[in-house]
C-alpha cells in the first residue's frame, strides 16, 4: 500500500470511526514491523487534552451507536475466530508457559514473573470458587483450558467441562484431555445441568447489552442449590458506547463491553446474591505479553506474517491506555444462589 493510499484511508477513518480507530488501523497497516519503544511510548505517553478530548468525543454518540450496533448483528463466533484463530504456536510465544491464560494475572511482587502472576491469579480464583475438590464445575470461554488444567492439578476430582468458541482452542484443549465443546454459551441451552460451579475468566466481556439478563437467568438456572458463579471480567465505567469501543472492533469484532452494575442488577434479578466484587489491575499483564511478543518477533513474523504481529503490537499497548484512563475496570464477582 502506497503512502497516499494510507493517507487516503487513514482521513476516511478519522471522518466515520475517530481518531482512536484511524491511528490503530494506520499502525496495524504498517508496511513494516512497529518499533518496540516507538509504539509503546506512542500509546502510553501524556496526550494534549484537546486530542484526549477529541478521542473521546468523535464520532458523536449517535453515530457510535449506529456503527456498533450494526457490528452487533453478526454472530459472536465470526468475531471470537477472528482473534482467537489465529495459530496456538502464535499465542505460546507470549502467553505464560504453564497454564496459556490469556486473562489479567496478578503480579503481586516485583520479581514475579508472568508464570508466577498467572498462578497467582487462578489461586485466587480457585479460593473464590470454596471448592472442597468433588464439585461439578462449567468453565464458560475455558480458553486453552488453563483453568481446568490448574484445578485438575491441584488435585480436583469432579466433573469439569469447559466451553469455548474457538476451533484452535477446541483442538488444543482436547489434547488435554479435557471435555470440551465448541459451544456459544450465550445462545446455547445448557446441558448436564446442574452444577456446582459456574466459572468464567474474560468470557462475560463478550456478552452484549441485551443479552445480560439472559446470560445470568441462565447461570442461575443451571446451578444447583447454593452453588456459586465466580467471573473474571471487565467492564465499562462511564458511558455504554464510548468511542473506545468503536475502535475496539479492529480487534474483537462484534464484541461491546456493558456498563457494570448492569451486569450486577442482572445477577441480583436473577436471584444471585453479590458476595464478593473485588478490582484488580491488567495493565501488567498486558505490558508483561507485549514484552514477550516483542522478545519473538521473528517467530511471530514467520507464524502469522507482518499484519498480524502490528495487530498484537497495537491491541496490547492501545489496551494498556484502555485501563490506564479508567474506561472500564477488571472485577472479580462472586455470585451465590440461594439453598431453597
Amino acid at each position: 500500500m502506497g503512502n497516499l493510499e494510507r493517507v487516503s484511508r487513514f482521513t476516511s477513518d478519522l471522518a466515520t470511526r475517530g481518531l482512536l480507530y484511524a491511528i490503530a488501523q494506520d499502525r496495524i497497516h504498517s508496511p513494516i514491523p512497529l518499533d518496540p519503544k516507538e509504539n509503546w511510548a506512542f500509546w502510553a505517553q501524556p496526550q494534549p487534552s484537546l486530542m484526549k478530548w477529541f478521542a473521546r468525543a468523535y464520532p458523536p454518540s449517535p453515530i457510535r451507536k449506529a456503527f456498533l450496533d450494526s457490528m452487533l448483528e453478526q454472530d459472536h463466533a465470526s468475531g471470537i475466530e477472528s482473534h482467537y484463530d489465529v495459530s496456538n504456536d502464535f499465542y505460546a510465544l507470549f502467553l505464560d508457559n504453564q497454564y496459556r491464560f490469556y486473562s489479567a494475572a496478578d503480579f503481586l511482587h516485583e520479581q514475579d514473573t508472568l508464570e508466577d502472576a498467572q498462578h497467582n491469579k487462578a489461586m485466587y480464583l480457585r479460593s473464590l470458587l470454596r471448592l472442597q475438590g468433588n464439585e461439578k464445575i462449567l468453565d464458560l470461554g475455558c480458553g486453552w483450558g488453563a483453568m481446568l488444567k490448574l484445578l485438575r492439578d491441584q488435585g480436583h476430582s469432579g466433573e469439569l467441562t469447559g466451553f469455548t468458541l474457538s476451533k484452535e482452542q477446541l483442538a488444543y484443549v482436547q489434547e488435554l484431555g479435557f471435555n470440551v465443546s465448541l459451544t456459544n454459551f450465550i445462545t446455547t441451552p445448557f446441558e448436564h445441568k446442574p452444577f456446582d460451579r459456574i466459572l468464567s475468566i474474560g468470557a462475560l466481556e463478550h456478552v452484549r447489552p441485551d443479552e445480560v439478563e439472559i446470560i445470568h437467568q441462565k447461570i442461575y438456572a443451571a446451578l444447583a442449590p447454593g452453588g456459586l458463579a465466580v467471573h473474571q471480567f471487565f467492564s465499562l465505567e462511564y458511558e455504554p458506547y464510548p468511542a473506545s469501543m468503536v475502535m475496539i472492533q479492529l480487534f474483537f469484532p462484534g464484541s461491546l463491553l456493558v456498563m457494570h452494575p448492569v451486569h450486577i442488577e442482572a445477577a441480583k434479578q436473577a436471584g444471585f446474591h453479590i458476595t464478593h466484587d473485588s478490582i484488580h489491575d491488567y495493565k501488567p499483564t498486558l505490558r508483561a505479553w507485549y514484552d514477550r511478543l516483542v522478545a519473538h518477533r521473528e517467530q511471530a513474523l514467520n507464524l502469522v506474517g507482518l499484519e498480524t504481529y502490528n495487530r498484537y503490537m497495537t491491541f496490547f499497548p492501545i489496551s494498556w491506555l484502555f485501563f490506564e484512563q479508567n474506561e472500564a475496570k477488571l472485577h472479580r464477582v462472586v455470585m451465590e444462589k440461594s439453598v431453597a
